[in-house]
């Protein structure tokens, strides 16, 4: 979450940022607590793929794995991957 209220801060200002986080925060989705069988999975693949993932993206990654989901990102470079099921969003 905090990746994400960033970088829409840094793309399209703190308004935005706040609509967009508060509108996940207030929606169905959950937002997943990290434990140690996802760190342990968040380190192994951020091992495995060291210059290709940040940390943060490791963890989205880790989580789109262990339960089965689809990783809504905004960043192309996980759709090369292939880790997890992805979907590409377009900000302007």
């Amino acid at each position: 979450m905090a990746e994400f209220y960033y970088k829409t801060c840094e793309k399209l200002g703190r308004e935005v940022a706040e609509v967009r986080h508060m509108s996940i925060r207030h929606s169905k989705m959950s937002i997943l607590a990290t434990d140690e069988r996802l760190t342990r999975i968040a380190g192994g693949l951020k091992c495995i793929h060291r210059g290709k993932l940040s940390l943060a993206d490791a963890y989205i990654l880790a989580v789109a794995k262990m339960l089965g989901g689809t990783l809504v990102t905004t960043d192309p470079r996980l759709l090369e991957i292939k880790l997890a099921q992805t979907r590409l969003l377009k900000i302007p």
